[in-house]
């Protein structure tokens, strides 16, 4: 496995692990060491990706960088539950925004794997990919709502169960899938 590869996989778990992070460091680090973690591990993540990954995702980890960077100046730990909410608008941005494009982003994606697509699949992916931009949507009004709870129900939800509704959301579109394909076929 190439370093970049595994420094890659090393950033995403550390920032999926983000959380469990920010509820152990709240109680044992100043809250600007947490940020500036986020802001080192989120310009090392720019650093190893590809350049035509680096032109398409510079504007998304400008975002994330400015906040990280707020957050460390602020010294707030209350800032630095917004980072949940952050990733779903910016998903919920980056879907939304897609489907004013020619090909929403799942088609694209699909497209980028190689994968044969039936006449029905634009229009499948089309509407699943609104279906993404609204899980999202509600998935960071949920995640704004914790960060008035206290930190143990923020991080449950924002370190397990949102995950667990993603992989739901991922199983059901997948059975729905099979089905569709039986039927009309993407």
């Amino acid at each position: 496995m190439k370093l970049s590869v595994l420094i890659k996989v090393l950033i995403t778990l550390v920032l999926v692990a983000y959380p469990f992070i920010v509820y152990v460091g709240i109680q044992t680090v100043p809250p600007s060491f947490i940020g500036l973690l986020l802001m080192v591990l989120l310009a090392l993540r720019f650093g190893v990706l590809r350049a035509q990954e680096r032109r398409l995702q510079w504007p998304i980890l400008l975002v994330f960088l400015v906040y990280a960077l707020i957050a460390t100046l602020l010294r707030s730990e209350k800032f630095l539950l917004f980072y949940p909410v952050m990733v779903n608008l910016v998903l919920f941005a980056v879907f939304v925004s897609s489907l004013r494009n020619e090909e929403s982003i799942l088609l694209r994606l699909v497209r980028a794997r190689g994968v044969k697509i039936s006449v029905y699949g634009p229009s499948y992916l089309s509407r699943l990919t609104a279906v993404w931009a609204g899980f999202f949507l509600l998935n960071a009004a949920v995640a704004a709502w914790t960060t008035t709870q206290p930190l143990a129900t923020w991080t449950l939800y924002n370190g397990l169960i949102a995950y667990l509704l993603v992989a739901m959301m991922i199983a059901i579109e997948w059975l729905f899938r099979i089905q569709y394909k039986k039927h009309r076929g993407i």
